[in-house]
């Protein structure tokens, strides 16, 4: 059994039908960048801290020289409707870890008032992405209709979903409790603000709420320049490869 130890931050009467959304790391950072832009625009307050002796063996060095730990936090959101947020800066390092960790945060939401799960991440595609798509799944097929009328897509390959943002949904399920993952098309080597985005628009119209993505589009934006740097870099670098002639020190080695 994996070790979880939990620290209140502040003590918080449980929630009234909330909505418990995890963002932890994960593929283009998509989930954790979404979910703290929701916390950022609606005020959340941190009221529980999680560590696992399943996290990487560390703690991160600040640029003040203290530490800061491996851990999962909680965020309490009252309003436009009751959220609990869970953000972090690492997943569980071993599948049992994974489990553990999945099923004791769904467990803590449920004790702070939560009824419906949503896990947001990234779907790796290996490739930059013009117009992002968001794929979906769900734990049961009247939701899977409710998906498919906000064109949001599902896999047809078979695929699994890894880590916290499939777990959560499988014990939400054992629960009795229904839940959506939500993932969008990411080249998964960047950090994408881009399908963060994407992913809180379709999230926002299925709780038929609204949020300010102004901050998310600075940072998409900020990032298209950065792609573009090195788009351009890369193309300087092969226009030079091709123009210069080979020296006889080079063609030593061919052949």
């Amino acid at each position: 059994m994996v070790k979880i130890i939990t620290r209140k931050v502040k003590d918080i009467e449980p929630l009234e039908n909330a909505l418990l959304i995890e963002g932890l790391p994960g593929i283009g950072h998509v989930g954790r960048l979404a979910a703290e832009h929701l916390v950022h625009e609606f005020k959340g307050e941190k009221f529980l801290e999680l560590f696992c002796y399943d996290f990487p063996p560390q703690v991160l060095v600040k640029d003040d020289g203290t530490i800061e730990y491996m851990c999962a936090e909680f965020y309490a959101i009252r309003e436009p409707k009751p959220m609990i947020v869970v953000l972090g800066n690492t997943q569980a390092l071993s599948p049992i870890g994974q489990y553990h960790l999945a099923e004791e945060i769904v467990k803590i939401g449920i004790e702070y008032g939560a009824n419906f799960v949503y896990t947001l991440g990234g779907f790796g595609v290996g490739k930059l992405c013009e117009e992002v798509k968001v794929y979906g799944a769900t734990t049961s097929k009247e939701l899977a209709k409710k998906l498919k009328e906000h064109d949001i897509l599902f896999r047809t390959d078979g695929g699994g979903i890894v880590g916290a943002a499939g777990l959560m949904l499988m014990f939400a399920d054992l629960n009795g409790i229904p839940g959506i993952c939500l993932m969008g098309e990411t080249p998964g080597y960047l950090i994408d603000p881009n399908a963060a985005k994407a992913v809180l628009e379709k999230f926002c119209k299925l709780e038929n709420i609204e949020i300010n993505m102004e901050e998310l589009e600075k940072r998409a934006k900020g990032m298209e320049q950065f792609i573009e740097k090195i788009k351009k870099f890369e193309e300087e670098m092969l226009k030079a490869a091709q123009a210069k002639p080979p020296s006889e020190e080079d063609l030593r080695y061919i052949g």
